[in-house]
């Protein structure tokens, strides 16, 4: 099965490149961040005219192959930012700047609300955490008790 998702996949690529790898990689993010079914999706677009031919079963694992292959081609970064609270326009703007100038590369930015963190942000590159968040701070704080109460010098 993954042999004939990396084909579909591949298959959509050269597809959208041929009418518009952009559009199509949006309308895909779309369909998978909705988590609607592709068959019940209600676009007429060149997606569902492609979606027309893959397996039912095949259609989420292929969208998810073909976005990966799209963010390379296109050459996005895939980050997750993590806040206590929504962000705003302006900071996400700011955020998403500075991201830039430090991996260079375009970023396709999603954004989570746990307010577990507390405050701060836990930005997700890849495989690299940026993580500045109050629960991790306490978290290192509570660790540099125990050093000095357990570990005496």
């Amino acid at each position: 099965m993954l042999k004939l998702t990396s084909r579909y996949a591949a298959a959509l690529l050269e597809f959208a490149q041929e009418r518009g790898l952009e559009d199509i990689y949006r309308q895909a993010l779309l369909v998978v961040v909705k988590k609607a079914p592709a068959r019940s999706w209600e676009a007429t677009g060149a997606l569902a005219e492609f979606l027309q031919h893959v397996p039912p079963k095949e259609v989420e694992p292929v969208l998810y192959r073909f976005l990966d292959l799209a963010r390379e081609k296109m050459d996005l970064l895939e980050v997750e930012v993590i806040s206590a609270v929504p962000l705003t326009g302006k900071q996400l703007a700011t955020l998403e700047e500075k991201l830039i100038r430090i991996f260079r590369k375009q970023m396709e930015i999603t954004t989570t609300v746990d307010p577990s963190i507390l405050g701060g942000l836990r930005v997700i590159v890849g495989n690299t955490v940026l993580d500045d968040t109050i629960k991790r701070k306490l978290a290192d704080m509570k660790n540099s008790v125990y050093k000095g109460v357990y570990f005496k010098q």
